[in-house]
C-alpha cells in the first residue's frame, strides 16, 4: 500500500494486517523499488501524492507485471474520481474513495484477488494449450508442425551468422515387424523409449522431433560434420545395446540414420537440408540398416550420391565414435 498519509496507512494496514502480508510505504518511488523485489499480488495506492501520481505508480506496476491488480484510493472532488474511472480503462481493478471505510476496502480486496486468481488460471491453461498444440502426444518430442516453423528460425540464425547446422534423420529398422510381433502398443512403448534416450543425450538447444510414425528428426544448432556424426553414432550404439522388454518378451531394436550439415551457405533452405539427411537415411537403409550414411554436400541431389563409412579403427579420427564426442563441442 502506498500512500502519503501515515496514519491512513496504519488504519489500512491494522485492518488486512490479520488476513494479508502487507507492506505500506508513504514514498511512491520507495513502494516501486519495494514492489520490484517482491512478489506482490494487489497494490493499493492513493492517487494523489508528491513525486508520483497513483496513476504513474499503476502504469510502472502494469509494465512490470500485468497480472497484479491496482486498487486507487481517490478523493471525492468530481475530477479525482474522473480521472479514477477512467484509470479502469488502463488496467485498474478498482478505486475507492476516501475516507475509505474497511468493509468496502476488504470487499474490494478479495474480488480483485479472485479476478488475479481467474486470470493465472486462464494464462496456465493457455501455457498448456500452446504446449499441447507443440508436442507430439506419445513422445513428448516437438510435434512436426511446430518442428518446421522452429527449423526456419534455426536456418536462418544460422545462415546470418555464418555458422553450421546439422540435422540427423533416423527410423527403427523393421519397425513394422515390431508391431506385427508385439502388437502396436509395444510398437509405441519403443518409440517412448527411443524419445526418452534423445531427451537424455541432446542438448537443451536440439531441436528434438517425431517427424511422424517411427521417424524422429534432430536438429543441431553450431553443429558441424564432425559433431553431427558422433551424435549419431553415440544415439545408434546406444539403441543398440539396449533391451525393450515388453511383458517379458526380450525384444531388442537398431536404427538407421542419415545425416546431413548446413555450413558456408551451401543450402538454399532448411528443407534441402532435411531432405539431404532423409536422402542418407535411404542410403542407410538400402544397405541393410544399422548404419549411418553422411550426405556429402558436394555432389548433386540426382542422382543422391552420400558420403559413406564406417566406424572402424581405421576410420578417420573425425568419423569415428570415438570418446572424443565430449570434445567436439557438444
Amino acid at each position: 500500500m502506498i500512500d502519503d498519509d501515515p496514519d491512513l496507512l496504519k488504519m489500512l494496514e491494522m485492518g488486512l494486517g490479520p488476513d494479508y502480508e502487507v507492506v505500506t510505504t508513504s514514498h511512491p518511488r520507495q513502494g516501486l523499488e519495494v514492489f520490484a523485489q517482491g512478489d506482490f499480488d494487489l497494490v493499493i495506492t492513493d492517487v494523489v501524492m508528491p513525486e508520483l501520481s497513483g496513476f504513474e505508480v499503476m502504469r510502472k506496476v502494469k509494465e512490470a507485471s500485468e497480472l497484479t491488480e491496482v486498487i486507487l484510493l481517490t478523493g471525492k472532488e468530481p475530477h479525482r474520481i474522473k480521472m479514477a474511472v477512467n484509470a479502469l480503462q488502463d488496467g485498474a481493478h478498482d478505486y475507492l474513495m476516501k475516507p475509505v471505510r474497511l468493509r468496502d476496502l476488504k470487499a474490494t480486496v478479495r474480488k480483485a484477488l479472485e479476478k488475479q486468481r481467474l486470470r493465472m488460471e486462464d494464462k496456465r491453461a493457455l501455457h498448456e494449450l500452446i504446449r499441447m498444440a507443440h508436442t507430439d502426444y506419445l513422445t513428448g518430442l516437438s510435434n512436426r508442425n511446430h518442428f518446421c516453423s522452429q527449423l526456419k528460425l534455426e536456418f536462418e540464425r544460422s545462415k546470418r551468422h555464418g555458422r553450421s547446422l546439422g540435422c540427423v534423420v533416423f527410423d527403427v529398422d523393421k519397425y513394422k515387424r515390431v508391431n506385427d510381433e508385439y502388437g502396436h502398443g509395444c510398437g509405441d512403448w519403443v518409440l517412448q523409449r527411443l524419445a526418452a534416450v534423445i531427451k537424455r543425450n541432446c542438448r537443451i538447444t536440439d531441436l528434438k522431433c517425431r517427424y511422424g510414425g517411427d521417424e524422429f528428426i534432430l536438429i543441431l544448432p553450431e553443429t558441424g560434420q564432425s559433431g553431427t556424426v558422433a551424435l549419431a553414432e553415440k544415439l545408434r550404439c546406444l539403441i543398440e545395446d539396449q533391451v525393450f522388454d515388453f511383458l517379458d518378451r526380450p525384444l531388442r531394436i537398431t536404427i538407421s540414420l542419415g545425416a546431413a550439415v548446413y555450413a558456408d551457405a551451401n543450402l538454399r533452405s532448411p528443407e534441402e537440408l532435411v531432405h539431404r539427411a532423409d536422402t542418407a537415411l535411404l542410403a542407410a537403409k538400402r544397405e541393410g540398416g544399422n548404419r549411418i550414411r553422411f550426405f556429402d554436400d558436394q555432389c548433386p541431389l540426382h542422382p543422391f550420391p552420400v558420403r559413406s563409412f564406417e566406424v572402424t579403427e581405421s576410420s578417420p579420427a573425425a568419423y569415428r565414435i570415438p570418446n572424443e564426442f565430449d570434445t567436439l563441442g557438444r
